[in-house]
């Protein structure tokens, strides 16, 4: 068992999301976690793995753990997107209202095909304030909708600008998340 994924199987797990054809011929509902994350990675069914750990994780390893994938691949985000992504990378750190809002209103200058736009939207979709306008009554999103969009940050960024690098890629991210998923802090060693 990791100490950050404190479940005894699965069942609870997918509950919150659907798993591709091939996944969920290997990962059942009595599966233990690790036994799933390794059947996930041995036979590279990488999308899979990436939302399990979005959901298996807090919500605050989840954001951490796509923060640090992301900034793998900083050499292609434009300066907006840098930005944005020390936006979010600050608010993990210290979550401060204010901050998120300023993360949502800088989601506008970034295209949603952007690797970074989806790290951004976990942040702001993260459950911890309103997702309405300032103004209007609160509304919470839907639960683990933060990890839809980590999910799809990480998965994004693994292949979008398209580059050769993408399985070592996932490699990386998931050594992060299993050090994570440890109690460790989830950053590449070098």
């Amino acid at each position: 068992m990791y100490k950050k994924i404190p479940f005894q199987d699965c069942k609870a797990l997918l509950s919150h999301f659907e798993l591709s054809e091939d996944a969920a011929e290997l990962v059942t509902s009595n599966l233990s976690p690790k036994d799933a994350i390794d059947s996930l990675y041995q036979n590279s069914l990488f999308l899979d793995l990436t939302h399990f750990f979005c959901h298996a994780l807090p919500m605050r390893e989840v954001l951490w753990w796509a923060v640090n994938a992301l900034e793998i691949r900083r050499d292609v985000w434009t300066p907006i997107e840098l930005g944005l992504l020390q936006n979010c990378k600050q608010w993990v750190k210290e979550p401060q209202e204010g901050l998120r809002r300023s993360i949502e209103q800088k989601l506008k200058l970034v295209k949603n095909d952007s690797a970074i736009f989806w790290l951004a939207q976990s942040v702001v979709w993260n459950g911890s304030g309103s997702i309405a306008a300032v103004d209007s009554p609160i509304v919470y999103p839907k639960e683990f909708l933060y990890a839809k969009a980590a999910a799809g940050a990480i998965n994004t960024a693994a292949v979008v600008p398209e580059w050769k690098e993408f399985t070592s890629f996932y490699k990386s991210v998931f050594a992060m998340a299993l050090d994570l998923a440890n109690g460790g802090p989830g950053t590449l060693s070098n």
